[in-house]
């Protein structure tokens, strides 16, 4: 992890909910992983008083683009031109089992978001990749994707998870009791590596000093700022 002072080249409204910040930030870009994360605040303010976490959506070039709530005060009043304080990266890259080649990716709502760069990522590896989004307000534009990614609209049908060598997901904690449910039913049980979920916490200092990300899993208590984001579904407590 480094601290990076990055100069804002874009903030936008990506879509639905979610705020695009980009940074023209070579360094950077050559140490963003998909799956990690940034922790962001305003070098000439204290409001918002702590870090935000602002997940990795795309690497283009010596770009760096990350999302964050649109609601969240820091982007809302942030400009191009504006300096941001960045510590960054933050948690475990996503990596894939290299005999993986049909990938299937959950994403709920606005958090699918956290699941483009890895879409990108496995794509560009030669990987079948298939979007699956669910919301209830706007799907994930599809104009976005590159077109070898298939996007449909959730499917946590049997077909969709027999076809699946992996399963990466973003949602919320009931998001992924009922996929693990629909794991159980279609392949019997569910196998460790299978389906991966990306947790969703505060995680306010990233170094797992504060313990305010600590999460029980089969094996103890982890921090996802260190330990994840990424955990192995069959390890989560709440989703057994």
């Amino acid at each position: 992890m480094k601290q990076y002072l990055g100069r804002v080249s874009e903030n936008k409204l990506l879509w639905a909910d979610a705020q695009q910040i980009s940074f023209d930030a070579p360094d950077l870009a050559r140490a963003m992983r998909p799956g990690q994360f940034a922790l962001v605040r305003d070098p000439a303010s204290f409001d918002p008083y702590l870090r935000r976490v602002a997940w990795l959506y795309a690497l283009d070039g010596a770009r760096v683009l990350f999302t964050l709530s649109a609601r969240d005060p820091l982007v809302a009043r942030t400009r191009v031109g504006d300096e941001l304080d960045l510590l960054a990266p933050f948690g475990r890259a996503i990596e894939l089992d290299p005999n993986a080649r049909r990938i299937v990716l959950l994403g709920e709502g606005a958090r699918v978001a956290r699941l483009i760069a890895l879409a990108h990522h496995a794509s560009a590896q030669g990987r079948e990749v298939v979007l699956a989004h669910s919301t209830r307000d706007e799907m994930f534009p599809a104009h976005l994707l590159a077109p070898e990614i298939e996007l449909r609209a959730d499917a946590t049908d049997a077909e969709l998870l027999t076809w699946a060598d992996a399963i990466v997901a973003s949602g919320s904690h009931d998001y992924y009791r009922a996929l693990a449910d629909a794991v159980r039913a279609t392949r019997y049980r569910s196998e460790p590596g299978f389906a991966r979920v990306l947790i969703e916490v505060a995680m306010p200092c990233g170094t797992g000093a504060c313990y305010a990300c600590a999460l029980d899993t089969v094996r103890g208590i982890r921090r996802p700022c260190v330990d994840g984001p990424l955990f192995d579904l069959t390890q989560l407590e709440f989703a057994l």
